[in-house]
C-alpha cells in the first residue's frame, strides 16, 4: 500500500532542538520528536514526554484518530530509537497500514498493545496477547541504530507485519525467543542501591520482569549503547516516592544535563554515551529524592 501524495515519503533524522524546529516549520510532522524537557510538535502533537505526558502514545493516537493524516504529505521529522511506537504512528499517518474499518484488518487491538507495552508494561506478558507475536517480531527486527534509516526499516515491518501476508514461522520464532529474553533478564546483574531503586545491568530489555521481581525503581544500564534509562513502576508509585510529577521531578537533577521523559520513565541525553559509573551516579541521586 503506497501513500497517495504529492510528495514523496521522507523521513529526516534531527539531532538538535534547533533542526528538528526548522525542518517541523517547513512541514515535516514531528513523531515522538524531544529533547530533554522540550518536545517538537505540530497539529496532531505526536509526543508524549515532557508537557505532553498526559498523552496516550503515539502509535495508538496515529492509528485510531489521525489515520492517514499525512497521506498526501509523508514528510517526518524524528529522533532518539527507531522504536514500536514512533514507527507505527508514521506507518498509520502516512496510510502505509491497513485503514481502521469494515473490510481490513482491524489493528487496533495492535495499536493498543504497542501503547500498553510503551507505557504500562508491568504485568504485561506478550507472548499472552493475540497480537504479542507481531509486537514481539518487530521488536527483533528493528534496528538498536538512531538515524533515519532505521526509521525507515521500521516503517517497513510494520507494512510487512500488517500487510496479508505476514512470515507465520518468524512470528512462532519470536515467541520462543521471548522466553529466552525473561531468562536473561532474569540473569541480569543487579546493584540494589537503596529498598526502593535497583541499578540494572544487562544486554536486554527487562523493565517488565525487574519491575515485579527487583525493584519498583529501575535505573538500567545498557552497555552497547551507553545508554541509561530509569522506569518506575507505574504512576501510582512515582507519585509515592518523588511527589506530583514522578521522575519529571528528578530528571533535571541527574547528569550529565539533558535527561528527558515523563512521570513514570526517563532516559539520558540522546547525544551522551554513559559508562557504569555515571548511570551509578544516577541510581545514587534517585535514591537520595526518594521522599520518607
Amino acid at each position: 500500500m503506497k501513500p497517495i501524495s504529492e510528495r514523496p515519503f521522507e523521513i529526516h533524522f534531527a539531532r538538535t532542538l534547533g533542526e528538528a524546529r526548522v525542518l517541523s516549520g517547513l512541514g515535516h510532522c514531528p513523531v515522538e520528536c524531544s529533547f530533554g524537557e522540550h518536545s517538537v510538535v505540530d497539529e496532531l502533537r505526536m509526543d508524549h514526554h515532557g508537557e505532553w505526558s498526559r498523552l496516550e502514545g503515539v502509535a495508538l493516537r496515529a492509528y485510531r484518530d489521525h489515520w492517514g493524516a499525512r497521506r498526501s504529505d509523508p514528510r517526518f521529522v524524528v529522533t532518539g530509537a527507531a522504536d514500536a511506537d514512533a514507527t507505527f504512528a508514521i506507518a498509520a499517518l502516512a496510510g502505509l497500514v491497513p485503514q481502521p474499518g469494515p473490510g481490513a484488518r482491524d489493528l487496533l487491538p495492535l495499536a493498543t498493545l504497542i501503547n500498553q507495552a510503551d507505557l504500562s508494561p508491568i504485568g504485561l506478558r506478550l507472548a499472552e496477547h493475540a497480537e504479542g507475536s507481531t509486537l514481539l517480531l518487530f521488536r527483533q527486527l528493528r534496528s538498536a541504530g538512531q538515524d533515519a534509516l532505521s526509521f525507515y526499516a521500521g516503517v517497513e515491518h510494520w507494512r510487512m507485519l500488517c500487510g496479508p501476508n505476514p512470515p507465520r514461522s518468524l512470528l512462532l520464532a519470536a515467541g520462543a525467543d521471548e522466553a529466552r529474553r525473561i531468562t536473561a533478564a532474569r540473569a541480569a546483574n543487579v546493584e540494589r542501591v537503596s529498598d526502593e531503586v535497583a541499578l540494572v545491568s544487562s544486554p536486554v530489555w527487562g523493565f517488565d520482569v525487574w519491575y515485579a521481581e527487583v525493584r519498583p525503581v529501575i535505573v538500567a544500564y545498557v552497555a552497547e549503547a551507553a545508554r541509561v534509562t530509569v522506569g518506575c513502576r507505574d504512576a501510582a508509585t512515582a507519585e509515592r516516592l518523588f511527589g506530583p510529577g514522578g521522575l519529571k521531578n528528578l530528571l533535571p537533577l541527574l547528569q550529565p544535563p539533558g535527561w528527558g521523559g515523563r512521570e513514570t520513565v526517563g532516559g539520558s541525553p540522546r547525544d551522551a554515551r554513559l559508562g557504569l559509573d555515571e548511570a551509578r551516579a544516577a541510581a545514587e541521586q534517585i535514591a537520595r529524592c526518594v521522599r520518607g
